[in-house]
């Protein structure tokens, strides 16, 4: 399994469009790719970071560039970003974080 960061900053106005379009293609990438989930941040200096977990580095590859139907997407993405970082692949060494209370319903008062 690997992990990959994102970081991106989004033209003022256009973090709709961005959140949209980056939650088609997280579930495209669940659906078709070998992706195991995501999660989007919002730093307090305005960096968008996405978190994003993966079966094997070479899904993640594999999931890059294609066009698709969900081109459109991507396209919303694009057109929102004012600036994009490298991704950073990461393999995981320890985990310790914890599943939210929303995937574990039974968990809930």
């Amino acid at each position: 399994m690997i992990a990959v960061l994102f970081r991106w900053e989004i033209k003022p106005g256009c973090e709709q469009p961005f959140k949209e379009g980056w939650s088609e293609i997280i579930h495209r990438n669940i659906e078709k790719y070998g992706a195991l989930g995501s999660r989007l941040h919002k730093t307090k200096d305005n960096h968008w970071l996405s978190y994003s977990q993966w079966i094997s580095e070479e899904h993640f590859i594999n999931a890059q560039n294609l066009k698709d139907k969900h081109e459109e997407a991507r396209v919303k993405m694009i057109n929102a970003i004012s600036k994009a970082y490298d991704p950073i692949v990461m393999v995981p060494m320890l985990d310790h974080l914890m599943a939210t209370e929303l995937s574990h319903p039974h968990l809930l008062p």
